[in-house]
């Protein structure tokens, strides 16, 4: 049984900022990183008591120091955090929640900001820009489209939608399901997400691991429609329903004012795991009509190939909003940015329930009934908070 540690690996701290990464710096990804953060902005990463570097922006590239005094930014952690960075088992921002990475001089935005600039310079991974955008058009589908017309509108936009997957009648049981086990979902149980309303109400936003003590949702993998789905990725995906959230159902209840019910724009390898979660595909059953009047889901396409995006997202006239009807499936890699505005409707709300499939070695790697969310739990008190609230 593989492990993090061992799928992952480590990285090497005496040689790591000389070589590859002073070389990306120089070049292209520097120039994408300078781009990004701003001219003359600097993280400071600082290693214990033993190592510390600071990353510049300066004219147009990234100039590498050594020491973090002069850093606009600040953070400290230990050699074991740091090289699960560098190998993507953790990402910063997972990192942080854990108290893994502590905001020595600077603030959580700046910090969010230097994200995708370090995955840029660690992992030689393009910065999406405005300029980078594709139009997303051509992304609804039925079951009966050509499959060599549905892969390559994934593999250029990210996402798709396709029309009348599921019955009336089918769509019918898993609301009624979902409708109980939200009822009976209670926040110490660790498999549900709650968030609270503008009048105090704790209230239910997710329910994980539909399928324990459920036969239709624990069929519901290996269901030919959504096996068929699974084949348009471009490695080889199963399904994963004892791991991650497992599967799970979204609900986006209107009037909320705090906690993790509607989601900023996001990767979902946003807390670590990017080589082993991607490419993975989650597709989302509607099990009402979605609209902006009951919280839609939005993505950005194109950016699946990219790391960052979401500090130009709400600029962009590329967005994509998911307009759909009951039994219709949305198909979307992990690595879309993606996000879901609350209901503007008082009333009206959107019950999606999302069924994910990954490469074999995911299920080799998370222990069963964990995932990579689960770190959004660690303050201890049952409900899920933001990496905001968390930090």
């Amino acid at each position: 049984m593989k492990t993090l540690n061992t799928y992952f690996g480590s990285a090497d701290v005496k040689d790591f900022y000389s070589g590859k990464i002073a070389d990306r710096a120089a070049g292209r990804r520097g120039a994408e990183v300078a781009e990004l953060v701003g001219d003359g902005r600097s993280i400071g990463i600082q290693l214990e008591d033993q190592y510390g570097w600071t990353f510049r922006a300066q004219e147009g590239q990234v100039v590498v120091e050594e020491g973090t005094e002069s850093a606009s930014l600040v953070i400290s952690t230990d050699v074991a955090a740091w090289s699960d960075l560098i190998t993507e088992a953790w990402s910063i921002m997972g990192l942080a929640i854990q108290g893994r990475v502590t905001i020595e001089r600077g603030g959580f935005n700046h910090l969010a900001k230097w994200e995708p600039a370090l995955q840029g310079l660690y992992n030689d991974r393009p910065i999406w820009f405005p300029s980078k955008q594709v139009i997303g058009d051509g992304y609804t589908f039925s079951m009966q489209d050509r499959f060599s017309d549905m892969r390559n509108v994934l593999d250029r936009l990210g996402f798709l939608l396709v029309k009348g997957v599921f019955s009336d009648e089918e769509i019918k049981k898993m609301k009624d399901e979902v409708e109980d086990r939200r009822i009976s979902a209670d926040p110490e149980d660790k498999r549900s997400w709650w968030a609270t309303d503008g009048e105090g109400k704790e209230q239910c936003c997710r329910v994980t691991y539909l399928n324990y003590g459920s036969q239709l949702f624990s069929d519901l993998p290996y269901d030919e429609r959504l096996q068929h789905l699974a084949r348009l990725s471009t490695r080889p995906l199963i399904p994963a329903p004892d791991h991650g959230d497992g599967i799970a159902a979204v609900i986006k209840v209107p009037g909320i004012t705090e906690g993790l019910s509607d989601l900023p724009w996001h990767r979902d390898c946003g807390m670590g795991g990017h080589p082993l979660l991607c490419p993975g595909l989650n597709m989302g059953i509607q099990l009402d009509q979605a609209s902006e009047e009951s919280g839609q889901l939005k993505f950005l396409p194109g950016t699946n190939n990219y790391a960052g995006g979401a500090e130009h997202a709400d600029r962009s006239s590329a967005i994509i909003p998911i307009n759909a009807e009951p039994g219709d499936v949305t198909v979307h890699y992990g690595h879309t940015l993606h996000i879901a505005p609350p209901p503007k409707g008082a009333g009206t709300y959107r019950r999606t329930v999302y069924v994910s499939f990954h490469i074999p070695e995911y299920l080799e790697v998370l222990p069963k009934g964990q995932g990579y969310n689960d770190v959004l739990f660690a303050h201890g008190d049952g409900r899920v908070r933001s990496p905001q609230e968390r930090i």
